[in-house]
């Protein structure tokens, strides 16, 4: 229960920032008021505490507080226990005529808090936008998978393209009209000075290297003509245990940037990632990491977390930077292929160890927060003022996986299968939009009875999206499985935002000013 302010003991806070060293000086008792402060009259305005609150402590009086919907953290690094009964206070005395009469002292203190939206006005409208419904106009961007080879000269012991959902011999290579058809009609679906970002995907995409480069000409020729003004980029996502001979020519023309899997040192390496015959793999791929990267190309390198790697995350991220990479990203293993198929359990990590260990590789500041994934994607969400309905594009058709046949799938992880099916983009039954509203409507984060009472759910959209689609109702995952997906999406996600906001929180704190570190407010 609320207690009168005369049974608390007020702290002394500890702040940086101008207006709130203005608000301590208001504060001392000593100090008497100009009375020309008018930011809070004695009216009836209703009041309540913001229900997207989230509320971070560390020690005995930190605190870090923020909207989830609008994230401008506030930091208290000194009171926070004060706080906490305030906003109490606030809540149980809901008016603003009621909160001055029992806080006079705390006038600004108030200012400060409906500033930061953690009070708000009750039926105040939500400060950010929410999509209720996918976007189904033009787009301000699109990333195009191209599955131009389904064929894989690697036999990876986590392998998420099934058997039977991914083709194999002649059938898995992508012919030029399929390739030329998917980028017109991406192309056409992009707002004016909209992006495309063409990704040679597969499989191995290399596999198919002409046909990589019959897209570029073809894609030139589109941007130069009918959508000048539109931008273009590409990317190839590949092995990199074979290097074409031009490659590096036609990479540095086209400013082609490069995704390749490293899972860590040479053992764990060729344990996770070795060629069809059972040979290791990380000299030819290192190799070709080296020469690219020597040409002055982008090669971005990424782990595949499983139980292999689990415990040495912070010297697979000391290994990129080592062999030449521009960035570093970690993703824990998905259980399931595109078969529907659930991976040996022994082959999951522990979530536990995950968090654990991303959390360690973000400390040693190996890498800056923009070059390590996924705490550059998070922290872009901690400042953009637009909330996550779902946890990606693919619901809103922006990631389109495009197979050699020709079928369009939401997303790579359910390329061939049935319900998620698009159309073909060589006829009319691409896109049916019927399948994105449903994946919509089931992944939207105030749909999901596992979401809707998060305080978090703002800012992850539900995380991705393959667990709750094909896990959940999946007859062959266990609890364990399910458990582990969870975990994954919601413990996991939890803890690189926290990671991120205290992060922030410190570096405001020893600035001593809250304009030369962007984020968070210090008390």
């Amino acid at each position: 229960m609320w207690r009168h302010p005369s049974d608390l003991v007020r702290p002394q806070f500890r702040f940086a920032g101008s207006i709130l060293k203005l608000y301590e000086m208001r504060c001392r008792e000593d100090v008497p008021s100009t009375g020309e402060d008018k930011s809070m009259t004695d009216t009836d305005q209703p009041l309540r505490v913001a229900e997207e609150l989230l509320v971070l402590e560390r020690g005995h009086d930190e605190l870090l507080l923020a909207n989830n919907i609008e994230p401008r953290p506030l930091y208290v690094k000194q009171g926070g226990q004060y706080i906490k009964r305030f906003l109490q206070a606030v809540g149980e005395l809901g008016t603003q005529a009621k909160i001055a009469r029992a806080y006079p002292q705390d006038k600004h203190l108030l200012d400060v808090m409906l500033d930061y939206g953690i009070v708000v006005p009750q039926g105040a409208e939500r400060q950010g936008k929410l999509l209720e419904r996918r976007n189904c106009g033009k787009k301000a961007s699109i990333s195009l998978y191209l599955l131009i080879s389904e064929s894989c000269n690697m036999r990876c012991v986590y392998c998420l393209d099934g058997q039977r959902t991914h083709a194999s011999g002649p059938s898995s290579m992508m012919s030029k009209e399929v390739a030329f058809k998917s980028v017109e009609r991406c192309f056409d679906d992009l707002q004016a000075g909209g992006r495309l970002e063409v990704i040679f995907f597969g499989g191995e995409p290399l596999l198919n290297w002409p046909l990589a480069k019959e897209v570029i000409i073809h894609c030139e020729s589109l941007r130069s003509g009918q959508h000048a003004g539109k931008r273009l980029t590409y990317h190839v996502a590949s092995n990199l245990s074979i290097l074409p001979a031009d490659l590096i020519e036609w990479a540095k023309r086209y400013d082609i940037s490069f995704l390749c899997d490293v899972d860590g040192p040479l053992v764990i390496h060729d344990l996770s990632r070795p060629f069809r015959d059972g040979r290791g793999t990380h000299e030819s791929v290192v190799g070709n990491i080296r020469r690219i990267s020597a040409a002055g190309l982008k090669v971005s390198l990424r782990s595949t977390i499983t139980s292999l790697n689990q415990d040495c995350l912070v010297e697979t991220a000391e290994h990129h930077r080592e062999i030449g990479g521009q960035s570093s990203g970690f993703c824990a293993v998905h259980p399931v292929n595109t078969d529907g198929g659930i991976l040996p359990q022994h082959l999951l990590p522990s979530p536990e160890k995950v968090v654990q260990g991303l959390t360690s590789v973000y400390r040693s500041k190996l890498w800056q927060e923009w070059q390590l994934y996924p705490f550059n994607v998070s922290a872009q969400r901690l400042t953009e003022s637009s909330m996550a309905a779902v946890g990606c594009g693919a619901a809103g058709g922006s990631v389109p996986a495009v197979a050699a046949n020709g079928d369009v799938y939401p997303c790579t992880y359910l390329v061939g299968m049935k319900k998620f099916h698009l159309g073909n983009i060589m006829d009319a039954t691409f896109p049916k939009n019927d399948v994105l509203d449903r994946m919509f409507d089931e992944l939207h984060v105030d749909h999901r009875e596992d979401c809707r009472q998060c305080s978090w759910r703002y800012l992850c959209g539900g995380g991705c999206p393959v667990g709750r689609l094909l896990v959940s109702d999946n007859p062959a995952a266990g609890m364990e499985v399910k458990s582990y997906c969870q975990k994954m999406n919601c413990d996991f996600t939890k803890s690189i935002f926290e990671a991120l906001l205290w992060e922030r929180a410190t570096a405001s704190a020893s600035t001593g000013t809250e304009e030369a570190v962007p984020g968070p407010k210090c008390l």
